[in-house]
């Protein structure tokens, strides 16, 4: 609450009275704990007092406004720490309001003595508003004063991501100052007065007499004195036609406005939103079809009178509802908000829904007599395509048809711009489908205890779906009853203008561009109303219970979150939709439903999802159920044979999954053979150019559009396989497996069905069979993988023969990365030792294919195009050896270190079995961490991996640091023992800042050297890092910085403790440092730590003496103040010293 004395109170109770505080009390949260003290005849001034407040929640602001039309922000977001007890900082006091708004605004007339400042109310501008505003306060004469909290210069020139990211972030504001001023509005005639629109007579600009005001989302209400017995209520509202007409000329456009002026009776007392909660939208053309229409209530002496916003659409509305509305009227209106807002205007109205309350709730259709001129207005007014001169910028692209009008597009600058009805129809069609457009159809859900998502559920309430499918059909409906909409050769509307200087043949291509993109979007519209359709009747169906029942577990996490948008227009989405489909057949036979029914729902509701293909696929499905329950084998036999010959036609759409269903239930009936037919069928037909064929001679690339055909033709071989196995295991049912057997499938020209074959022929032990095959690929097979340790090893002895270093360095890295159950046995220093050789053969080849380009380069002179291809295909080559030269490099790293871990616990003993599983495969840095350095407590080998991975994890990292250490001290050895072992450590790990941080290093030596001071010299600390490898101006650094991290400390004994350590590390750094740049080598034998710093030399170019004085000179200050003069006058020895030798 506020004060009479212009702070902040809060009113507090308690249950009882304390020893120095009342059961209620009130809290100043302003003023300082000192003004409780100071009498009130001493101060030496007195606020105003605070008449009102409003909150920022988003940007943490408090803003007041006081008696004297001042306005004080409080920050809210400090520690608790600032001017009262709560945390409220006073971070600005804007005392000059009015004069400030005057130099803006010449024409802003408050403030002066014959007319003082009032402010009325204080409104706050969320960030989704605005980025740079953050308040308006509305005065007692109707003006809106807009303050900002960002900088003139930030709101000017900061654009894109980093005004965004400003305007989103809460932080203590920089400035607060008006940033605009905005004069009462001015009433204009409504949209449905006669006369000339939103034109007229204009009256000079009068101040109101406001006395309530609202503002929110744009909308402003001022309740202005009409006389004693009645307000005006005065609306203002941005202008988004003219906001966004004027955006495409200029970006910073100025603000239009829409105002008008409405009597009531009685005194106004307040005025709210009747839908508080709803977030409004500044643009009203583009919510017309998903958000209501905003209403106002206002409060008075009188009663409650409530005000609707009116729209551009309700505007249009009132417009046209008029008996007699005259055409000057309407192509103001045009004009005004563009023919192709005109048009989406008409088809809102024209296809609004035709339920009542769902209607009122957005926009009401009208009677007849407002369709009638809706419709009118569309086909009148709608415009007509055509090319747009070379100076016209806004245009719609047309399509591939248009450009095939035999020249048609005579300059190249000139392109096709459709008419405005068409512009309408897809704005329309844009705003319908945006509540659901990229939102999710379907959500995973997970049971309890379950880490994968076990069912599937709508992602779009039923209630929105059905909303917009209404609109949808109203659409469909409109055009499906209008001939005239789509033109076309016997009913066509003229296709040019009569004055018109073009050639026919430019106008028909016109018109067949918007044709076709009018055909294309009554397809968009058609398509998203039936898959609208599909998820309701999914619901219907209980989705959960059949994608739980139906759906794998890889089809339900593909159809997860999928947009509504990929659902539509996607060849992915409508393929889900067939899953989904087959799924819910599925669920329903399984439920003993007939096919039929099923068949015609879905024809009914979703005829294109439901193609003749699915068709057929059911009555197959339906086919082999009957089948599988005849008793009579000749009837099972021709059922079986009619459902090949239905799945044969349709192989290529089956997806493997239902391959292996299918092939599973001809195999119950006998009828192995028609079950490798289908199943090779399928793989015939759904690759028609051999895409899988390439991709496999491509060395399957990764995330290559191919693999798909290549793994569903692969599943469809593994079902003929699985036959095989099966008849080869029960060779008492038929007659044995051989070759002439095998070459009799339909296939066996199938070069990928050959090399699956293959694999099998050899896990089965059937080589005799594999080379009485006679094939034209048993050699190419022998180099496929999956290879087996024998023949890997073979492969690569081959490819050194053939000089192919470079297939052979792969080969040798397969054989190095194989696991375990693949590599016969092979131990971690063989596949280290297979790593090496790969590396060396694959630097063989890289410099062999360099000596190729370079060859190519010298060659005598041929076909450019020739030339520059063999480069570069050299240059592919040679990049592809070289990443796998790095990746190969990167892996033998990675073993080495998995070597010295198996070392290491092999010299400790006890730990047989991790010993042996490293020798088994070679492991991840991921998989060496978790599985074997972090649980056996390996530290070193941690910190190698760390610096191997460049893995950044600080805080960890100093944990193991302060281990080491620690465990060193502790075992007895002392801080020379600990000194001993990081220098080791960091020899091997700097510089790498992951593994080896030089300030958490110090920091851990220094808090040793605090807790031995018996055993600690003064540089040991530095010593110690510089012995490390870690270079005098990094050590100087951390322990620079380590002594302003130790003077901020809350304890001042350890702060001054931990500050003359440090500081005479650093003396004793920079005495070392000054040695070694004059070459004074240290003594031998030397115990001095500070001596044998110097190790390594330096060169005065290398030492910061300006960095290194004024620390010098920090430390002696502080010294001083803390009257520490041993350590003062050893500071000053040593800055003489630097002096005197620089």
């Amino acid at each position: 609450m506020s004060g009479n004395d212009g702070a902040l109170y809060e009113f507090v109770y308690q249950a009882a009275d304390g020893w120095l505080t009342k059961k209620a009390r009130k809290v100043n949260l302003t003023s300082s704990f000192v003004s409780y003290f100071v009498p009130t005849f001493l101060a030496t001034h007195h606020d105003t007092s605070a008449l009102s407040m409003a909150v920022d929640n988003d940007r943490m602001l408090l803003y007041v406004l006081l008696q004297d039309a001042s306005i004080k922000v409080f920050w809210l977001g400090g520690s608790g720490s600032g001017a009262g007890s709560g945390g409220f900082q006073l971070a600005h006091h804007h005392k000059s309001i009015g004069n400030s708004a005057a130099l803006l605004c010449p024409q802003f007339n408050e403030g002066t003595d014959s007319s003082p400042l009032e402010i009325v109310s204080m409104h706050v501008i969320p960030p989704t508003e605005s980025r740079t505003l953050s308040l308006v306060a509305i005065t007692g004469g109707g003006c809106r004063l807009y303050f900002s909290t960002v900088s003139r210069m930030q709101r000017f020139y900061e654009t894109g991501a980093a005004a965004a990211a400003a305007a989103s972030s809460a932080r203590q504001p920089e400035v607060f100052e008006i940033a605009h001023v905005r004069l009462p509005p001015e009433p204009q005639p409504t949209l449905a007065a006669a006369g000339p629109l939103l034109q007229g007579s204009r009256v000079p600009r009068q101040m109101l007499s406001v006395h309530t005001a609202f503002y929110r989302n744009g909308t402003a209400l001022l309740a202005h004195a009409w006389n004693e017995d009645h307000d005006s209520i005065v609306g203002a509202a941005p202008a988004c036609a003219q906001i966004l007409a004027r955006i495409a000329k200029q970006p910073r456009a100025t603000l239009s406005e829409l105002s008008s002026a409405a009597r009531i009776e009685g005194r106004t007392w307040a005025i709210a939103e009747t839908d508080s909660a709803a977030d409004g939208a500044l643009n009203d053309l583009a919510t017309v079809s998903c958000a209501p229409v905003r209403s106002f209530a206002v409060l008075t002496n009188a009663g409650v009178t409530v005000l609707e916003k009116q729209r551009p659409v309700d505007m249009f509305r009132m417009l046209i509802a008029q008996p007699a509305v005259q055409e000057a009227q309407i192509k103001e209106f045009v004009a005004t908000f563009s023919l192709d807002e005109t048009c989406a205007m008409c088809f809102t109205i024209l296809c609004a829904p035709s339920d009542g309350a769902l209607a009122r709730r957005y926009v009401p259709g009208g009677g007849m007599q407002v369709l009638g001129a809706a419709r009118r207005i569309l086909f009148e007014h709608g415009g007509l395509p055509h090319f747009a001169e070379a100076a016209s910028s806004s245009s719609f692209g047309a399509g591939a048809g248009a450009s095939d009008g035999g020249g048609a597009m005579s300059a190249a600058s000139e392109r096709i711009v459709l008419s405005g009805r068409h512009e309408g129809l897809a704005i329309y069609l844009a705003r319908v489908l945006y509540p659901v457009w990229k939102q999710p159809a379907a959500v995973g859900k997970k049971e309890r205890g379950s880490a994968e998502a076990t069912r599937l559920d709508l992602g779009i309430p039923i209630h929105r779906l059905m909303e917009v499918q209404d609109r949808l059909r109203g659409l469909l409906h409109f055009i499906n009853n209008n001939q005239r909409f789509v033109p076309d050769q016997l009913n066509q509307m003229p296709i040019q203008p009569a004055n018109s200087s073009r050639p026919a043949a430019d106008a028909a291509a016109c018109w067949r561009a918007e044709s076709e993109s009018l055909g294309a979007l009554y397809e968009l519209t058609q398509h998203a109303a039936e898959a609208i359709s599909f998820l309701c009747l999914l619901a219907d169906f209980n989705l959960p219970a059949i994608s739980e029942r139906s759906l794998t577990d890889a089809q339900r996490k593909s159809f997860a979150g999928t947009a509504f948008s990929d659902l539509v227009c996607t060849d992915g989405g409508r393929a889900m939709c067939r899953d989904l489909i087959l799924a819910l057949i599925s669920s329903q036979l399984k439920q003993n439903a007939s096919i039929d029914s099923i068949s015609d729902v879905l024809g009914q509701r979703c005829g294109t999802l439901f193609s003749a293909a699915d068709v057929a696929l059911y009555k197959a499905l339906e086919a082999l159920k009957l089948a599988g329950d005849s008793d009579e084998g000749a009837e099972a036999a021709a059922l079986g044979a009619g459902a090949l010959k239905l799945l044969t036609g349709i192989a290529g759409s089956l997806a493997a999954a239902q391959v292996r269903e299918i092939c599973a239930s001809f195999e119950a009936l006998g009828q192995g053979s028609a079950a490798a037919s289908l199943a090779l069928a399928c793989a015939a037909q759904s690759d028609p150019h051999d895409t899988a064929v390439a991709f496999w001679g491509d060395g399957a690339p990764a995330n290559d559009p191919r693999e798909a055909a290549y793994r569903k033709r692969m599943d469809c071989y593994g079902c003929v396989i699985e036959l095989l196995d099966k008849r080869r295991l029960a060779a008492a049912s038929g007659p044995p497996l051989d070759a002439k057997s095998l070459a009799a499938l339909p296939s066996a020209g199938d070069a990928l069905f050959q090399f699956a074959l293959y694999d099998w022929l050899l896990e089965t032990g059937q080589t005799a069979v594999l080379f009485q095959l006679h094939g034209p690929f048993v050699e190419q097979y022998l180099s496929l993988e999956p290879h087996t340790a024998a023949k890997s090893d073979m492969l690569w002895h081959y490819y050194i023969h053939e000089n192919e270093f470079g297939k052979a360095s792969l080969v040798q890295r397969g054989l190095a990365c194989a696991p375990d159950d693949e590599s016969d046995g092979i131990g971690l220093a063989r596949r280290i030792e297979y790593l090496s050789l790969s590396i060396g053969n694959c630097k063989i080849a890289v410099d062999a294919a360099r000596s190729r380009q370079q060859k190519q380069t010298q060659r005598p002179a041929r076909p450019a195009a020739a030339a520059a291809g063999d480069l570069a295909s050299e240059a592919d080559e040679i990049n592809e050896l070289a990443t796998m030269l790095r990746e190969s490099e990167d892996q033998l790293e990675i073993a080495q270190v998995q070597l010295a871990m198996q070392q290491q616990l092999r010299s400790l003993g006890g730990h047989e079995a991790a010993a042996a599983a490293l020798d088994r495969r070679l492991f991840t840095v991921t998989e060496l961490y978790d599985g074997f350095a972090e649980p056996l407590r390996l530290w070193d080998a941690v910190l190698q991996l760390f610096k191997v991975s460049n893995h950044d994890d600080p805080g960890l990292v100093g944990d193991i640091w302060q281990t080491i250490a620690r465990t060193a001290v502790d075992a007895g050895g002392g801080l020379a023992a600990a000194a001993s072992r990081v220098e080791r450590l960091g020899r091997r790990l700097h510089p790498s800042p992951a593994a080896f941080p030089v300030a958490r290093v110090a920091r851990i030596l220094v808090g040793l050297a605090r807790e031995r001071p018996r055993e600690y010299v003064p540089g040991f600390v530095g010593s110690t890092l510089v012995r490390a490898a870690v270079p005098r101006w990094a050590a100087f650094e951390a322990l620079h910085a380590l002594y302003l991290g130790a003077s901020l400390d809350a304890d001042a004994a350890s702060a001054q403790a931990s500050g003359g350590l440090v500081a005479r590390e650093v003396a004793a750094l920079a005495s070392a440092w000054i040695e070694c740049a004059h070459g004074a080598e240290p003594v031998a034998g030397s115990s001095s730590p500070a001596a044998s710093a110097g190790h390594g030399g330096a060169s005065r170019a290398a030492l910061p003496l300006v960095a290194v004085d004024e620390a010098l000179s920090l430390y002696i200050v502080n010294a001083t103040l803390a009257n520490n003069a041993e350590l003062k006058n050893e500071l000053q020895r040593t800055q003489a010293h630097i002096r005197q030798a620089f």
